[in-house]
């Protein structure tokens, strides 16, 4: 009976764990950060806000022009743009709560005609 090196099976289960991870990575399927990919095919209610995403970002998954969700935040004209954050917002906009902007915008959704 032959025996195999005694660097086979380490180095074999080196390149399947390295491999998969690779594999992963190309397909798109690796994320390290928690952060879901936000497009104009995502569905997002207010609850689903998060302080990484950007005004576009929230306009998109809500269905709903940017201008509609910064006048929701009250800021000065010209204060924000599309790829503001959230988490931004608060050193621009005194007394901005994401908490109370949740319950602005899910009062702006459920007054909205459902078509």
């Amino acid at each position: 009976m032959k025996t195999l090196n005694r660097f086979v099976m380490p180095a074999l289960a080196l390149v399947l764990f390295f491999g998969t991870i690779g594999v992963s990575q190309a397909t798109g399927s690796w994320v390290t950060s928690g952060r879901e990919v936000v497009t104009a095919g995502t569905t997002l209610g207010a609850a689903d806000l998060k302080g990484w995403m950007t005004l576009d970002q929230a306009a998109a998954g809500l269905d709903m022009p940017v201008a509609d969700l910064i006048a929701l935040v009250d800021a000065p004209p010209g204060a924000l743009s599309g790829a503001t954050a959230f988490k931004d917002i608060e050193a621009i906009v005194p007394g901005f709560s994401l908490a109370t902007f949740r319950t602005a915008v899910q009062a702006r959704l459920d007054a909205a005609p459902k078509g």
